[in-house]
């Protein structure tokens, strides 16, 4: 009986509903399509086969705009994802600039893949390692997945370093599933002059 008044209570909390959905019913398909191409050839550097993230910040911030992929149970589940301050200069909540650069505050795109866990200024973590050269400097820019408490529905989020922020709640729960090599794919609308 307790186990299934958890079970119920699980379902009814903001930003941990597990959408009945599949990857395809879910994500846009040019994002699935060029995210699953970018995961066959990291190959050996996913270590974690079960799960794969995509974002897409062609959306605002006050959408779901994260996809956890679970390869086993072919279900998706979405999440709000903070993007760089230096990638939302107006403060719309639209990310318009990305970038590699140390201190630009922006956000990067390309593949990347989950590293391991760490508890730092924001709590516990989770590192990130760029796969491409737009997003290889990840590990020394600390660019990290974390919660933060300006992620929050019915908002317009706050905006990170360059973190791919979560809700603490979901940080929690997330972080330990994604750790040690899950494939992580950005995209985002970006010119060539508004990659850095």
């Amino acid at each position: 009986m307790m186990k299934a008044l958890l079970f119920l209570a699980c379902l009814v909390l903001p930003g941990l509903v597990s959408h009945a959905e599949t990857p395809r019913d879910a994500i846009a398909a040019d994002l699935l399509a060029a995210a699953m191409q970018a995961r066959s050839q990291a190959g050996d550097e996913i270590g974690n086969q079960r799960y794969s993230l995509l974002i897409d910040y062609r959306l605002p911030s006050n959408e779901r705009r994260m996809y956890v992929i679970d390869h086993e149970q072919d279900s998706v589940e979405r999440f709000l994802v903070a993007h760089g301050k230096g990638s939302d200069p107006d403060h719309d909540g639209f990310a318009e600039h990305f970038s590699n650069t140390p201190n630009s505050k922006m956000s990067s795109l390309g593949a990347f893949v989950t590293g391991n866990i760490y508890y730092g200024k924001h709590g516990l973590s989770l590192r990130l390692r760029g796969l491409e050269d737009q997003n290889d400097k990840a590990m020394d820019r600390a660019i990290v997945i974390h919660g933060a408490d300006y992620v929050a529905p019915g908002r317009k989020l706050g905006r990170s370093w360059g973190c791919p922020a979560l809700e603490r709640k979901v940080a929690k729960r997330l972080i330990p599933l994604i750790a040690g090599g899950s494939f992580m794919y950005v995209v985002g609308n970006a010119s060539e002059a508004a990659l850095n």
